[in-house]
């Protein structure tokens, strides 16, 4: 029997994630190409016969860091997820102020669990 091609998955409200781990001992620069430096895990992570909507995600753990470092796995690019406010995840190195000008920036709204169920409740009665 052959292992799977990633190591879990996370749910979300609104999202799946296919998540493959990835420790490595050197540091990864901020300029780092991760479809070059680590080209099986991506093509990997695209080839999956999964719907489209089901979202790939890269998490490197270098040696001296104790955080994961995200990259999200697009079909024709990878993106480092620097922060998402729905999980409270913030990089390691995060820059604020850089994102806060970022000229393609995406804000999902996202409602607390709690909500859900009270809306989903009321409908039901």
């Amino acid at each position: 029997m052959s292992a799977l091609p990633f190591d879990g998955l996370m749910y979300r409200t609104v999202a799946m994630v296919v998540v493959k781990l990835k420790k490595v001992r050197d540091a990864i620069s901020d300029d780092c190409s991760i479809e070059e430096k680590f080209p099986d895990e991506v093509h990997a992570l695209r080839a999956l016969p999964l719907p489209e909507y089901v979202l790939r995600e890269l998490w490197i753990r270098m040696q001296n860091e104790r955080a994961w470092r995200r990259f999200s796995i697009l079909p024709g690019t990878t993106a480092e997820i620097e922060f998402n406010a729905a999980e409270n995840y913030r990089n390691t190195p995060f820059r604020e102020k850089e994102w806060e000008k970022a000229p393609c920036r995406l804000d999902i709204p996202v409602p607390p669990p709690h909500q859900n169920r009270a809306k989903k409740r009321d409908e039901v009665q």
